[in-house]
């Protein structure tokens, strides 16, 4: 993507991989995502992760570029 982003974890457990550098997230941890970082969220718990993702600027649909 090409924002900068903050990762807020609400509820659960979770690994938010950052160009394949491995970020473990609990409970009212945070993270900053750089902009063009390749990156995914996990949950790794036994309960619904919930978490707000701030995105700066604006989340446009084509910024984005999915990888599988």
């Amino acid at each position: 993507i090409q924002s900068s982003e903050i990762y807020y974890i609400l509820e659960g457990d979770a690994i938010l991989r950052i160009n394949d550098e491995p970020y473990q997230l609990k409970k009212d941890d945070s993270v900053y995502v750089p902009p063009m970082s390749e990156q995914y969220i996990e949950n790794t718990g036994f309960t619904n992760l919930q978490f707000l993702c701030i995105v700066e600027p604006a989340w446009k649909p084509e910024d984005e570029i999915i990888l599988e």
